[in-house]
């Protein structure tokens, strides 16, 4: 039996990346799933590599009607939600003095806003079933970063967006524990994805070799100039998301391979 038999999970930003991975994870271990990502292409694609166990939904998670709908097609394929992971997020990086509005304002609202509205709307739903499969316990995985606990150079904007959710994360927990809602946030360091791969010349995505290796040599765990892996994430979200982590609620495990001890 896999350890998520029988339950359906909405799981945001996982058209690529740690997100696709976990939604990887998540099938195998028997869940059904909602694969999301604001563009079209890799959402459906991995939904795709997926097959009859997911549904693909296009969807910003900074728009509220977009999310309820997501949440509403979610429980009109699969009847119900019993996990919400708000993987979600982006990066633009840029020293404070430097720094826009517009890029303030872009990173809060894709990391926190959207993590808030998706939890808002999920929550709704759980708490209109008025005592619904009362022994279940229903699970929120929230994203924070290391950069939210320990800050980090140009990442003022997303310092602030993570740092965020982990207070988020700990409100919530109190205001859900009575409904049996574990709410937990975790913090990657550096992980291989688009967003940490060596920058190329016009690609938003991405940072400069030298920033990656400096990276990279704080992780005690790192072999052959690597950084973790998608699956070191996927693991511990599993654990978060799964009966195992029944009595574990408001707190924050940090995914970096030893470099914040």
């Amino acid at each position: 039996m896999g350890l998520l038999d029988g339950k359906v999970a909405i799981i945001t930003g996982s058209g690529r990346g740690i997100g696709k991975r976990i939604a990887e994870v998540f099938v195998r271990e028997g869940a059904k799933v909602t694969v999301n990502d604001i563009d079209k292409v890799p959402c459906e694609e991995t939904k795709n590599e997926l097959g009859a166990n997911a549904i693909a939904c296009v969807c910003d998670v900074t728009k509220e009607d977009q999310v309820k709908k997501m949440v509403d097609d979610t429980i009109a394929a699969f009847g119900k939600i019993d996990i919400l992971v708000n993987c979600a997020g982006l990066t633009r990086d840029a020293l404070i003095h430097k720094m826009s509005d517009k890029m303030m304002d872009l990173i809060i609202d894709i990391n926190l806003k959207g993590t808030h509205l998706c939890s808002k709307a999920v929550l709704e739903k759980w708490l209109s079933e008025g005592g619904k499969d009362k022994y279940e316990f229903k699970k929120i995985v929230n994203f924070a970063s290391t950069t939210g606990v320990s800050g980090n150079l140009g990442q003022a904007n997303y310092g602030i967006a993570k740092g965020a959710i982990i207070g988020y994360t700990k409100s919530l927990a109190r205001e859900c524990s009575l409904e049996r809602i574990n709410v937990n946030v975790v913090a990657p360091g550096f992980i291989e994805t688009r967003m940490t791969q060596e920058k190329k010349p016009g690609d938003p995505m991405g940072i400069p070799k030298a920033v990656r290796d400096v990276a990279i040599g704080a992780i005690p765990f790192s072999r052959d100039g690597q950084g973790g892996q998608p699956d070191h994430v996927a693991d511990v979200v599993l654990f978060l998301s799964s009966k195992l982590s029944d009595w574990v609620t408001g707190q924050l495990l940090t995914i970096d391979g030893g470099a914040f001890i």
